[in-house]
């Protein structure tokens, strides 16, 4: 049975340690054997050839990269936050759809402050 219906994990990059070109991470949270599995298939499928880095592997409890070359940290942090962020998705709870007519106050405060970011945009 799974930890959780739910399982939501990060990854501690402040448990990052790097050994003959290997890097592995501690995931915080509650990850399952299903998310740890999901979490390997979104970076299957987006992983490309050519990369930095060679193989990953997910598990509950820490991601592990083979053959990380030097100067490929951002981007390989990039991946791996992303594919988490992906799994954390797909696992998190349904919302339910408002029952009322229009949009909650602070709906609509973080609307419009996103809408202003379109004024600071230069124009073409």
């Amino acid at each position: 049975m799974a930890k959780s219906e739910h399982p939501q994990a990060s990854i501690d990059w402040a448990s990052a340690e790097v050994r003959g070109g290997e890097l592995t991470v501690a995931l915080a949270g509650e990850a399952n054997a299903e998310w740890a599995e999901r979490v390997q298939a979104v970076l299957e499928r987006l992983g490309r050839p050519g990369s930095a880095w060679g193989a990953t592997k997910v598990t509950e409890a820490a991601v592990t990269v083979e053959a990380v070359s030097a100067g490929a940290e951002e981007d390989l942090r990039h991946l791996l936050d992303g594919a988490v962020q992906q799994a954390n998705a797909d696992f998190a709870p349904k919302v339910r759809e408002d029952a009322g007519d229009g949009p909650s106050e602070q709906d609509s405060a973080m609307t419009e402050a996103f809408r202003s970011f379109a004024a600071q945009e230069p124009s073409e």
